[in-house]
Order: C-alpha cells, then structure tokens, then sequence
C-alpha cells in the first residue's frame, strides 16, 4: 500500500552562485517568495540523458487501455493557443496533400502495372 506524502519538492534558482537548490517542505507548508513548486529545469546533459533512457525503455511498449483512457481524460477540454490552432490547422492540411498525392501516385503505379501484366 502506497504512504501517504509527507513532503513536497520546492527549487529556487540561488542568486549568489547561480545553482538550483532542491528541498523537501511539509506538505502543508508554503515557502517564501523566490522558492517555486517541483524541481525545476534539467541542464542540457541531465535532459539528454533522461531522454535517452526513456526513448531505450519505453520504444515500442504497447499501452493497456486503462492507460490510453486516463491519457485522453488527462488531454480532453485542454485549451490550445491560437497561434498552436493556426499551426495543428497547416501541418493537417499538409498531411492530407501528402496523403492524396501518394494516393494518386499508388492508383498511377497500380493502372501502369496492371496494363503490363495484362497486356
């Protein structure tokens, strides 16, 4: 059985030295002013670490549908930016341009094929 959480992760960025400072608080506590919830951003070599280690682990993992389920709760009603909108609105329609031409390039290679076998 899970425990329930006694603390919560607070990083703030030191001004004098310039690193991150990670600390646990008590659940019920709120830090001052320059703290900020979770563990804040990697550097670039932690980033590309972790990401090779997921990209190795998880290629290819089928998920069950319990999960497929809480993902698409989890991304229904989420809001997108109009800018974000504008740019899903031109990757679709290169998708359907490229789809249909590969479409007619099939038909094209099927009738030429097909003219060759029975001919």
């Amino acid at each position: 059985m899970k425990q329930p959480t006694k603390h919560t992760r607070w990083f703030h960025v030191d001004a004098k030295t310039g690193k991150k400072v990670i600390r646990k608080f008590g659940v019920n506590e709120t830090p001052p002013s320059p703290w900020q919830r979770g563990t804040g951003p990697h550097s670039p070599e932690v980033r590309a670490k972790l990401e090779a280690h997921i990209a190795k682990t998880f290629k290819g993992v089928p998920k069950s549908a319990e999960q497929r389920k809480k993902m698409s709760e989890a991304a229904t009603g989420k809001k997108f930016s109009a800018s974000h909108r504008a740019s899903m609105r031109k990757r679709w329609a290169n998708e359907r341009k490229e789809k249909k031409a590969r479409t007619q390039e099939a038909f094209a290679l099927a009738a030429q094929f097909g003219r060759e076998l029975n001919g």
